[in-house]
């Protein structure tokens, strides 16, 4: 599946109506969510998106304005509905502070969603959507496009559009080097620091963090003279919506910094990926003894390290490659020359450890190599050639007098 957007330029009558379709969406909503409560009370069960399915047509018999809405856009409610409640089921086991879904008490206007229906492509740049017929603007043809979803949202003061597109990708069948293998540890000073079966380091230099703390020092100054005006005031709103434009560009040039970054690491032609499975979010919890831990937390944020996760698991799902998480625990703090634990604690300043009286190495390839050889004990690993870690060591030996060379991403 692929995202498209186009921008809309309804008038004034059409957004009076996509206003009321989003408070339908909202009745709808708390509805089939007081349908749910009721039925956990009694029953400790909820329904099953299928089961709410079946009660629209008595419900819309009920409430006639539901009829003003698209049938396919009222299941998605509903499904979206029992998504939230079966994350929340998920989420509570690990989180008990986890919440559940919860009434729609505002009035701001919320994305309606059109799923397989209830829209009608027309020619003069035109697109019929709920029997409303929207003026819009593309630099693409959408009557080419097979159109799967359709959402409307509002942002930034714009009406947006997106087109969800079933678009397969060619998935690439054979790799050049079918014994390759990269082991990468996460960190916070760096993105990632990873070593090869070929004896190379690879480093991800942490981009977004740098993106964030220019960006939030602008934010913070706007915040400052916001502070300093009355509420609604032009002056008010006017340093209002330089904040969402600011916010908004923070966003995109992160996104396109991790696009980047994940693409070349995918493009090194590595058959298999491992990564350290990092709990971000048992990292960014409030509750310890750590002192740093408040520093930590702004670090993991700033980093956005789930989001590039994300973009380098589904590029490394259309270039066939096998993308693996092992877990990391330990890691650093153990010797990968000898595998046992240091004598003394690697704290989070220490970017260098001793591994012997002539070996020292960066704290985060040690991570990395000991991610190496976890992922080595697998059975399955031995038909990829193993790494050599003396070379490794003797190459990035920082210590010693070798010419070391990095490959940055």
């Amino acid at each position: 599946m692929k995202t498209y957007q186009i921008r809309l330029f309804p008038s004034k009558e059409q957004v009076d109506d996509l206003i009321e379709l989003s408070s339908i969406r909202s009745l709808v909503w708390n509805e089939l969510l007081h349908i749910q409560q009721k039925s956990y009370e009694l029953n400790k069960t909820i329904y099953n998106k299928f089961d709410l399915n079946n009660m629209l047509p008595e419900l819309k018999e009920k409430y006639p304005i539901w009829k003003k809405m698209n049938s396919k856009a009222i299941q998605t409610i509903s499904t979206e509905l029992f998504g939230s409640y079966r994350s929340f089921f998920n989420l509570i086991k690990k989180d008990k502070n986890t919440r559940p879904p919860k009434k729609i008490e505002n009035e701001e206007y919320h994305t309606i969603t059109w799923n397989q229906s209830g829209w009608i492509i027309k020619d003069q740049n035109q697109i019929i959507i709920n029997k409303i017929n929207f003026r819009y603007r593309s630099n693409i043809s959408i009557s080419e496009l097979n159109i799967k979803e359709v959402r409307i949202k509002y942002l930034r003061n714009k009406w947006i559009c997106d087109l969800v597109v079933d678009d397969k990708p060619n998935y690439q069948e054979e790799l050049n080097i079918q014994t390759k293998v990269l082991a990468f540890d996460l960190g916070l000073s760096k993105l990632a620091t990873g070593v090869d079966n070929k004896e190379n380091q690879i480093v991800v230099v942490n981009k977004s963090k740098k993106i964030n703390k220019y960006f939030q020092k602008q934010i913070g100054k706007i915040q400052e003279k916001r502070s300093k005006t009355k509420k609604g005031s032009i002056r008010n709103l006017k340093l209002k919506n330089d904040l969402n434009k600011l916010y908004h560009r923070k966003n995109q040039q992160i996104k396109q910094t991790l696009h980047i970054q994940s693409k070349k690491l995918v493009n090194m032609n590595y058959n298999t990926i491992i990564v350290g499975d990092l709990s971000v979010k048992k990292l960014m919890e409030k509750d310890g003894t750590n002192k740093n831990k408040k520093g930590i937390r702004k670090s993991f944020h700033q980093s956005n390290i789930n989001m590039f996760l994300q973009f380098l698991s589904y590029k490394c799902q259309i270039k066939n490659i096998n993308l693996t998480k092992i877990d990391e625990k330990w890691t650093t703090q153990l010797n990968c020359l000898t595998g046992k634990l240091f004598d003394k604690k690697a704290e989070l300043s220490d970017r260098e450890v001793k591994l012997s009286n002539e070996i020292t190495i960066d704290r985060d390839l040690n991570s990395a190599i000991n991610i190496m050889k976890r992922w080595f004990e697998n059975q399955f690993a031995h038909m990829n050639e193993p790494l050599d870690i003396s070379n490794v060591l003797r190459k990035y030996n920082l210590s010693g007098e070798t010419q070391r060379s990095l490959v940055v991403v």
